[in-house]
């Protein structure tokens, strides 16, 4: 694995998904959606992209003797199973290492499935936008209950997992002032908050966008906060998203974007 870029680009890891979208309903599930899609019987939990765990096993393994991270793509929680599965043998088969092996998305995994994630040392990257775009669907989906632990952030923070939360685009907007309102208020379209106990304080929802994913890749060194020895990479906001009403952060736009020192967008 390298960090080093040519042509601003690198490759930063090995990318396995596991199943679907929470929000199709082929999200891989260890209890039948509520509301199957069309076409669909009663008793319909989503289904897997790789069915033989073995597969998955043998993937993450050569990741591991290659010295590649390892980002699972799992959005259910049977999902979520199959990649603890498949770690576990793995992880306790080659020595301790650095790896930043990293859950991607989790939106309808189980709260007690991060203490096996923690155990495994893995990242989770999960999705709290899912609360404003899709957070009036859930409790018809999948119920109340699970609709309230959607992309259980805080709770992994809690739990002092490395934590970020990501966009996922253009599947919702790169729009990082709505990821850092949705993780801090977890609100929907409708004006109903998904999952009290799972927001971030402001702070927190600011690292999670900016810092915690930087430390993801293996660049929390050079990105991610300002500090002297790191890139010039930054913008200016209209507000300071700290200070300013939790409910107001999706409004602070962005001013400037500079790059390695210079200036590359001016809002007019």
């Amino acid at each position: 694995m390298t960090t080093a870029y040519e042509n601003r680009y690198r490759v930063a890891g090995l990318k396995i998904t596991l199943d679907g979208s929470a929000p199709g309903r082929t999200a891989w599930l260890t209890k039948p959606y509520l509301i199957p899609p069309e076409g669909q019987k009663a008793g319909y939990a989503g289904y897997p992209a790789i069915p033989n765990t073995k597969e998955v096993e043998a993937l993450i393994d050569e990741a591991y003797q290659k010295g590649w991270p390892v980002h699972v793509h799992a959005n259910g929680d049977a999902a979520v199973d199959q990649m603890i599965a498949a770690l576990t043998p793995v992880h306790a088969k080659y020595p301790p290492a650095d790896r930043r092996t990293t859950l991607i998305h989790g939106v309808l995994m189980r709260r007690d499935q991060l203490d096996t994630l923690k155990d495994l040392q893995v990242i989770a990257s999960l999705f709290p936008m899912h609360t404003y775009y899709w957070g009036d669907l859930y409790p018809e989906t999948v119920g109340p209950e699970w609709a309230q632990q959607i992309a259980p952030i805080g709770t992994a923070l809690r739990k002092g997992m490395h934590v970020n939360s990501h966009s996922d685009s253009p599947v919702a907007l790169p729009n990082l002032m709505q990821g850092m309102w949705a993780t801090v208020n977890r609100t929907s379209r409708s004006g109903k908050v998904v999952g009290a106990d799972e927001r971030l304080t402001p702070i927190e929802g600011l690292k999670a966008i900016t810092l915690w994913p930087a430390y993801e890749i293996f660049e929390e060194k050079t990105k991610g906060s300002i500090e002297p020895g790191k890139l010039a990479d930054l913008v200016i906001l209209s507000a300071n998203p700290l200070t300013v009403d939790p409910a107001m952060i999706n409004q602070i736009q962005v001013l400037e974007t500079i790059k390695e020192g210079q200036t590359v967008y001016r809002r007019n």
